[in-house]
């Protein structure tokens, strides 16, 4: 492997420890990773880049196979990490340790609560932060391959060089306007949403399960349990193994016998042909569960309707409190947030399923304003076509304070 200047090479278990005291002294770093995950049942991880104040850093991990020791500093309460769109290195840290660090700093959605555009690259938020221009080219880098060049550690290092002083700027800039403790519970509820999604059972995030009765979603349950076993055997990706299309499709049309999957399109694979008395073995488990202990049914809301016409008035709404107060827009709510509020507010405002839009922060700038559309205290009103935000929210009869 080629060494970038500046950049520290770890290779070897006695390098890796000498890094892992590194981070413990200063107490804060930056970290991202390099994995290929296309052609695996799990990412493999490839490359760890790691910055402080002090050092560059970049961990091999195809010749240091024993990564605990690093995996205890990320995880450590006592130390501070910076990431940039952390989502996926956190799931590799899951995988590989069973753990998720309590203190993250992600920039990118430090960005967005500064009023910066989410999710914005690491590239545009260095060159719009920091004015500088970071070098591409190696996005297709099959990060297995050994020796890496140069070009390819510089381009890996770009990725944690410039994370601690965005985490400066952001955390300066959210502390002055008051905002710090708005990212530090977003990346809470961020970290304990990867955790309970690795605690739900992955086949409940299946799509097309709507189209099931409960009998359907056993045998989805059962099929889906088969597929990660196999591939897991076989060390594939999910999808090689069987498509979810394919495996709702059997779900719904439950076969009893070959003839009757081999009807159903894109069975007709050898991989597949070969595991089919596994795959109805599978299917007759599910028949053989009593009723009363199959999965129960997802809640269904009927769309009222009127309620695409009401959530882009609300959208419309939200858009303008977001410019008002420079956040980004895609942080605060989907489409599908703001239909459960109006579903909610049709609802009775039940205590039991307060919306995320009236909890935190977003109740605080947002919440009673889109409260107040719905109620018709509030009226929008086109005041200028051609601006960046043209509406204007006004409210009715003097009724909103």
């Amino acid at each position: 492997m080629s060494a970038s200047s500046g950049a520290s090479l770890v290779a070897t278990a006695a390098q890796l420890q000498s890094l892992v005291d590194h981070l413990r002294s200063t107490g804060r770093f930056a970290f991202d990773t390099e994995f290929v995950s296309e052609d695996t049942f799990e990412p493999v991880l490839c490359l760890v880049q790691v910055a402080t104040r002090d050092r560059l850093a970049l961990i091999d991990p195809l010749a240091v196979r024993d990564l605990s020791a690093f995996w205890d500093v990320v995880c450590d309460p006592g130390l501070d990490v910076v990431m940039h769109a952390a989502g996926e290195d956190l799931r590799i840290c899951q995988i590989r340790t069973g753990r998720l660090p309590e203190r993250v700093f992600d920039v990118q959605l430090a960005a967005g609560l500064a009023g910066y555009s989410y999710p914005l690259s690491l590239g545009n938020l260095v060159g719009q932060v920091l004015g500088v221009s970071l070098a591409g080219g190696e996005t297709r880098t099959d990060w297995r391959k050994r020796p890496l060049t140069a070009a390819q550690v510089d381009y890996a290092l770009d990725d944690v060089r410039h994370l601690l002083d965005l985490a400066d700027f952001f955390a300066e800039a959210l502390t002055n306007l008051g905002r710090i403790e708005w990212v530090e519970q977003e990346l809470r509820d961020f970290i304990g949403e990867i955790a309970s999604r690795a605690d739900d059972e992955r086949w409940r995030r299946l799509p097309g399960l709507n189209q099931l009765g409960r009998r359907g979603l056993e045998m989805a349950r059962r099929l889906s349990l088969w597929r990660e076993d196999e591939a897991r055997r076989q060390n594939r990706p999910l999808r090689q193994v069987m498509r979810d299309d394919l495996l709702v499709a059997i779900a719904k049309r439950q076969p009893s016998n070959r003839k009757g999957l081999e009807a159903l399109r894109d069975f007709n694979r050898p991989g597949l042909m070969n595991r089919a008395d596994e795959i109805l073995d599978a299917l007759d488990e599910a028949r053989s569960v009593p009723d009363d202990h199959l999965p129960d049914l997802s809640a269904r809301f009927e769309e009222p309707p009127g309620l695409s016409t009401v959530s882009n008035l609300l959208s419309a709404a939200m858009a303008q409190c977001c410019a008002q107060h420079r956040i980004a827009g895609s942080l605060v709510a989907t489409v599908s947030d703001l239909k459960y509020l109006i579903r909610w507010h049709l609802d009775g405002q039940p205590d039991n399923r307060l919306p995320q839009l009236l909890q935190g922060w977003r109740a605080e700038l947002f919440g009673k304003v889109l409260l107040d559309v719905l109620n018709g205290r509030v009226a929008l009103r086109v005041s200028n076509p051609g601006s960046e935000f043209p509406v204007t929210l006004e409210p009715v009869g003097g009724e909103a304070d």
